[in-house]
């Protein structure tokens, strides 16, 4: 074998060199700089975040009054509301406007209660990509949340031109949220009156610990007037004294 020159150990050396040099930056200082990269990103991250805080943190008390006033907006809208629709407080809402107008009704048609919207949720019928399919039910509570419920009720009327308005402007500032969704008038020329038929709509918001209160509809027997004075309790009557 021929003994190696001394150009190709100076080479060797060389090489040697640049592997003594490269190999430490490929594998050690090229790991320390991915690495640095990495927790300069994350300290990057975390100083947007601190920052974040920092600002909302000077504004704390601003934050705690706004939540206070919207927390405060939010129960006074929901107290518009009653937590059920019971048809014994329909009854006696009607009896109140017979009270209080020259106003009968006829006719009138009781409606059932339907869930439309859930808050958080949507309206009925608004399908989630990730939600299960809901049962075909509208009346089932789908929510923990609060559920909103509305009644239709049709109703035949007879009154004055003057009574009508004042009984819409009724419905409209009445303690509960009602809806007035169509009227017709018509003039009786034989008894003197208007008359027709107006369809309201009752809604209600069932969730938390709201509770609605039934209407005292106890009423004396023997009497023509089945809703009587929803002031007055029930009196023990004799059969002498029922006429029905």
């Amino acid at each position: 074998m021929s003994a190696v020159t001394k150009g190709q150990r100076n080479l060797l050396l060389f090489l040697l060199g640049v592997a003594i040099i490269f190999l430490p930056i490929r594998f050690v200082a090229m790991g320390n700089f991915d690495d640095k990269k990495e927790i300069d990103k994350q300290k990057n991250e975390r100083q947007t975040y601190y920052n974040d805080l920092k600002a909302k943190d000077n504004n704390r008390q601003q934050y705690i009054d706004d939540t206070a006033k919207y927390k405060a907006d939010y129960e006074a809208i929901l107290a518009e509301f009653p937590a059920e629709l019971y048809q014994d407080n329909t009854i006696m809402y009607l009896q109140g406007i017979k009270d209080e107008y020259k106003f009968t009704f006829p006719s009138v048609t009781m409606g059932e209660e339907m869930l439309f919207y859930t808050l958080g949720q949507g309206a009925v019928g608004d399908i989630a990509l990730d939600a299960a399919p809901a049962e075909a039910d509208s009346t089932a509570v789908v929510s923990d949340g609060y559920n909103c419920y509305m009644a239709t009720f049709p109703v035949s009327y007879t009154g004055d031109y003057k009574n009508i308005k004042s009984v819409i402007d009724y419905i409209k500032d009445g303690e509960y949220r009602m809806t007035l969704d169509s009227i017709s008038i018509a003039f009786n020329d034989t008894e003197g009156y208007y008359e027709g038929e107006l369809t309201f709509t009752s809604y209600a918001v069932n969730g938390g610990d709201r509770t609605t209160d039934h209407a005292d509809v106890n009423v004396q027997t023997g009497t023509t007037n089945i809703f009587g004075n929803p002031t007055v309790k029930q009196q023990p009557t004799t059969g002498d004294a029922a006429t029905e």
